[in-house]
């Protein structure tokens, strides 16, 4: 989806609310704002993972993890086991 809505699409939606009774173009709003806050918290999440992940400093406990699982073998995930 664009990061910018349509002149079309933004338009159809403010005529349909425009047809709402006032206290239903409230909650129209407040759900369009509830949207945008859950798409900014995402893009915020997604940005501290890319810093994480771009960050070239060693992490030394997550290296033995990873070492140490790999020694363990490979298997398929199983679920019933989880």
């Amino acid at each position: 989806m664009p990061a910018v809505a349509s002149p079309d699409l933004a338009s159809l939606i403010a005529e349909e609310a425009a047809m709402l009774p006032e206290e239903q173009q409230s909650s129209v709003l407040d759900y369009v704002l509830f949207i945008k806050q859950q798409h900014t918290k995402k893009e915020d999440a997604d940005a501290v993972w890319e810093r994480t992940l771009s960050d070239p400093r060693p992490r030394p406990k997550l290296r033995a993890f990873m070492q140490a699982a790999l020694a363990e073998g490979s298997e398929p995930l199983d679920l019933s086991r989880l």
